[in-house]
């Protein structure tokens, strides 16, 4: 065989291989340089992480890296690794400072040199980013892009992409996604190949190409509606009013859906949008909230009974795949709170102030001494919960209730707490108040009080129960100045409204974190102020309906 017919043969297997790398890159082979680019990377970097984590843990602090939830591929959520940039700096109210604030000269260094994206190599070796494609964002994202914008997410995210290279924090969020989606649907070797070495000449000149929260770039606030589900929403008429306030306060488009299984329902009169579903024991419950959070394109899910809460927490992967926020915590702290018992042994455990739980043992030999208190394990709503003062009365009330705890009578001002943190767990508002006057469970009257020790227990309380959302705890502040924890419950309470009237932005601090506005611990609220709640009367059916009611 002559020479040049093995050339041609080499050369025309080479074309064979050029022409299948070509074809077949976004399928088979950009994951397969992603591996084989980022192993080398990693083999041969050693050294450099090495004394990075070394200079990090001397300058800042631990930990060296900085780990985060950022959603991947197709929306999967994925925890993002970087080297941190960041103190743990705090102000006087032990609260960390703004990004900007704690960003220190060794931070900026790392970021402008890109050398704080280097622990990505190993999210993309083990398969949760690419080396080129969009720049993963913040979970708290997700419900604000809009239909185009969410192809972002078709792709695995990358180190650097196609937005970073054209304009990086110079350009809006509308065009950096433009160009995330146009590279989406457009993924081949040439235009990666034209990122890396653009990316390559940024990183020389020293011109980051990376963006780490409102230290260099504003939330994005969405383009999108912010569409909130009211479930279970009956006579739950304030709250609805509230978030329409609200809405409107932070000149938000979108609507408040309320759904709830019976069509007399108050609360639906009041909504934007009204959605008969199932009950909630039927079975069919979840599958309705599905339909509804797609099609009315739901941002956030509000439950308001507890009865639904375990149900919620422990469909959450569906009902959020669905595209909704549920305003929901941990299967695990739902389960703590809808329980009395497990409340109560959790109070214990973490050291708070709370009536002691008696023993069947100590149940048999009460003296009738002291009075106690008699609920339901899984009650609500104070319904069959009884104080007892004799031998008699607890044990009519003791097999009067299904699965009673027995515990001793608090006494002092009873306290409701409204809480709520932000998508990370830290508290946004803590608003004690009195209530003067309750009837069947529910407030009528309340003096909304900045009182420290109620305040800081409440702080406490969410950082030990590792909550997200609303929460509403209940106890009594005794003559001798302790606050004793009754229950809570993981949802927005009846009153809370209460709070909302005296100033507590609740409702629009929800809107806010929704849009991806960084939301601020704040007592901004009107202390000492009494609340008073009365009933109204609104045409949910019959010639009336439509002519008066909801305006």
């Amino acid at each position: 065989m002559e020479w040049w017919h093995i050339l041609l043969i080499a050369l025309g297997g080479a074309l064979a291989v050029l022409a299948a790398v070509i074809l077949l890159y976004r399928p088979i082979f950009k994951r397969f340089f992603d591996i084989l680019l980022s192993a080398v990377a990693l083999i041969l970097l050693s050294w450099l992480f090495l004394i990075l984590a070394i200079l990090i843990r001397i300058k800042l602090g631990g930990p060296v890296l900085f780990r985060q939830p950022r959603p991947g591929k197709n929306g999967k959520v994925f925890m993002l690794h970087k080297f941190r940039t960041m103190t743990n700096a705090k102000d006087e109210n032990g609260e960390l400072l703004p990004d900007e604030e704690r960003l220190t000269k060794f931070g900026k260094f790392l970021r402008a040199t890109s050398l704080d994206e280097l622990p990505e190599i190993w999210d993309i070796f083990r398969g949760k980013m690419s080396i080129i494609g969009p720049r993963p964002l913040r979970v708290e994202y997700l419900p604000l892009y809009d239909e185009e914008q969410a192809h972002r997410h078709d792709v695995r995210p990358g180190l650097t992409g196609l937005a970073q290279v054209n304009g990086r924090n110079a350009i809006s969020w509308e065009k950096k996604f433009e160009y995330d989606v146009e590279y989406a649907r457009h993924v081949n070797i040439f235009t990666d190949i034209a990122i890396f070495f653009k990316t390559v000449g940024k990183v020389f000149k020293r011109d980051g190409i990376s963006q780490e929260g409102s230290a260099t770039m504003p939330f994005f606030t969405g383009t999108k509606h912010i569409n909130v589900l009211v479930t279970s929403c009956g006579r739950r008429v304030e709250l609805v009013k509230a978030f329409k306030a609200a809405r409107d306060e932070n000149k938000i488009v979108g609507d408040v859906v309320c759904a709830d299984c019976a069509d007399t329902a108050p609360a639906l009169a009041f909504a934007d949008k009204k959605r008969i579903v199932p009950r909630i024991s039927s079975g069919e419950y979840v599958d309705a909230l599905v339909k509804i959070i797609e099609e009315e394109k739901i941002s956030l899910v509000v439950p308001t009974i507890d009865t639904e809460l375990v149900l919620l927490a422990e469909n959450r992967e569906r009902l959020e795949k669905s595209g909704a926020r549920l305003l929901v915590p941990s299967a695990e702290a739902v389960a703590i709170c809808c329980d009395k018992q497990k409340t109560a042994e959790f109070f214990a455990c973490h050291g708070f102030d709370a009536p002691k739980t008696l023993t069947p043992e100590e149940v048999e030999n009460y003296d009738g001494k002291n009075p106690l208190f008699v609920k339901p394990k899984d009650g609500s709503s104070s319904i069959n919960a009884f104080k007892v003062k004799n031998e008699k009365e607890l044990k009519f009330f003791t097999e009067y209730i299904d699965n009673p705890i027995v515990q001793e009578c608090a006494e002092g001002q009873e306290y409701t707490v409204d809480i709520l943190t932000d998508f990370s767990g830290e508290p946004v508002l803590i608003v004690p108040r009195a209530r003067l006057a309750v009837r069947s469970g529910e407030i009528l009257k309340g003096r909304i009080e900045k009182n420290e020790k109620i305040i800081e227990t409440a702080r406490r309380l969410v950082k030990e129960l590792g909550y997200v959302g609303q929460l509403t705890a209940q106890g009594f502040l005794t003559d001798g100045g302790e606050f004793k924890l009754i229950e809570m419950n993981a949802r927005f309470g009846g009153g809370a409204t209460m709070s909302i009237k005296a100033g507590a932005d609740f409702c629009g601090a929800l809107y806010k974190m929704l849009r991806g506005d960084k939301v601020e611990y704040s007592d901004d609220y009107c202390d000492g102020t009494t609340i008073a709640r009365f009933d109204d009367s609104v045409i949910v059916g019959g010639d009336g309906q439509g002519r008066i009611g909801a305006k």
